[in-house]
């Protein structure tokens, strides 16, 4: 089994210099892209990351992911209590969801305190994943002001 390595990503970025929330932990680097969607999440949102900090962990397996998340292997990762649990990365990659998986559990962290039967439905319609049933019933409570709706139904 994979040692749990923490790290505090203070990686500087070249070019394209954005902040690094030290409030996201993790054994692996998050790419800049990630960074990118989930500032302007926030930012079209008007709100803030939370200050309880996330740990990212990458299983080394999909066996390990299926055994710590009870999860079958169609689910890329899994947001609880400020801890997400990914496939390994590589498999991710090879997949082309690496990108969308990780941001989408970001996104679980950032709206740990939106109603629970809105936020799929939230994260997928902001991600465009249209198709999804849990956008329809999202986009009948939505009103199209997207820090209202949040701040109208955080429960924490």
């Amino acid at each position: 089994m994979k040692t749990l390595t923490l790290l505090v990503l203070v990686v500087p970025l070249i070019s394209n210099s954005i902040e690094i929330p030290t409030q996201v932990i993790a054994n692996f680097e998050v790419p800049y892209e990630v960074w990118d969607n989930l500032y302007q999440f926030l930012e079209e949102a008007s709100i803030t990351l939370p200050p309880t900090p996330v740990f990212i962990y990458e299983t080394n397996s999909l066996y390990e992911f299926g055994l710590i998340t009870g999860k079958p292997y169609t689910i890329g990762g899994v947001y609880k209590d400020f801890m997400i649990i990914l496939q390994p990365v590589d498999i991710l990659i090879r997949k082309g969801v690496f990108i969308k998986v990780l941001t989408h559990e970001l996104l679980h962290w950032v709206l740990f305190g939106l109603k629970e039967e809105y936020q799929e439905g939230l994260i997928y319609w902001w991600l465009k994943d249209y198709e999804k049933d849990e956008v329809d019933k999202f986009l009948d409570v939505f009103d199209g002001d997207l820090h209202k709706f949040i701040v109208s139904n955080w429960e924490q």
